[in-house]
């Protein structure tokens, strides 16, 4: 069982434990009016825009920054010229929480994502409770009806969907089901193996009109530039803005701003070696 299985398997387990504590109302799914709009965020502008993660940990790198409080960093991000703020709530693998996402979002005025394992419409619920304006749909772990469902699910709550692809496959899937919003994930997520090649060897088979985002992998200027060159709308940054020295100098160098003119982010690095249990 790779990596991906077992967080798959774990979260199957984790949402039906939730389901018996605390079941949904029989109302049907309730529209939420407060949804920041996450597609035209991405696409705002003349460069090319930044999903910057709030991401403590991963199963690759272990302990990024281990004690971060989004009530610091949400801000940073959105100061520095971040489109929208991508925060992961899975605790078990990436040390992350609702509780995260909820804090976050209050304190910025950009769209936040939900980046989540979800693989059930309860989750499409709780995701708008929480107050996020978009979530993450991974093609590799649903089949298409599925997705499908969860993307109807998401647009009945007036949540935004982005679809997480990672080969020719999984794209076209992605586009049957009339996704609006396309990531190419860099990283295989059976090895977490890492290659930006991925996203442009992918990326030519979007038609236009879709929102594109390049995920995973991207650590500095020159990658954003290639990317954009490729015709991305927008590039998602987490593991080289949150283990870095200066995080708002980090997402300044990425966007190509000068640090000079920017407000000044936070400092100190707390990146641990090692694997989260």
């Amino acid at each position: 069982m790779n990596i991906l299985d077992r967080i798959v398997a774990h979260k199957i387990e984790e949402v039906e434990d939730r389901k018996r504590r605390a079941p949904l109302p029989e109302t049907g799914p309730v529209r939420r009016r407060d949804v920041r709009p996450f597609d035209r965020a991405l696409k705002q502008g003349d460069g090319i825009g930044v999903i910057a993660e709030f991401k403590k940990a991963s199963p690759s790198k272990g302990a990024i920054r281990p004690d971060a409080a989004p009530t610091e960093i949400g801000p940073v991000y959105a100061a520095h010229g971040a489109s929208a703020i991508s925060v992961l709530t899975d605790r078990r693998f990436f040390q992350g929480s609702n509780e995260d996402l909820v804090a976050l979002r209050r304190c910025v005025p950009v769209p936040v994502l939900r980046k989540e394992f979800i693989v059930d419409e309860y989750q499409v619920h709780e995701t708008a409770a929480l107050g996020a304006d978009a979530m993450l749909l991974i093609a590799a772990i649903l089949d298409d009806a599925r997705l499908a469902a969860l993307q109807r699910t998401a647009a009945a709550c007036g949540l935004h969907c982005l679809v997480e692809v990672h080969d020719e496959g999984e794209l076209d899937r992605a586009l049957a089901a009339d996704s609006r919003v396309i990531g190419i994930n860099n990283r295989d997520l059976t090895d977490f193996t890492v290659s930006l090649d991925t996203s442009l060897r992918l990326r030519p088979r979007i038609p236009r009109g879709i929102v594109t985002v390049s995920e995973s992998g991207i650590h500095g200027r020159e990658d954003v530039l290639r990317l954009q060159e490729a015709g991305f709308d927008a590039v998602l940054v987490g593991e080289s803005l949150m283990g870095a020295e200066e995080i708002g100098g980090q997402l300044d160098a990425l966007l190509g701003r000068s640090t000079a003119k920017a407000p000044q982010g936070i400092r100190g690095r707390t990146t641990t070696p090692g694997t989260v249990p």
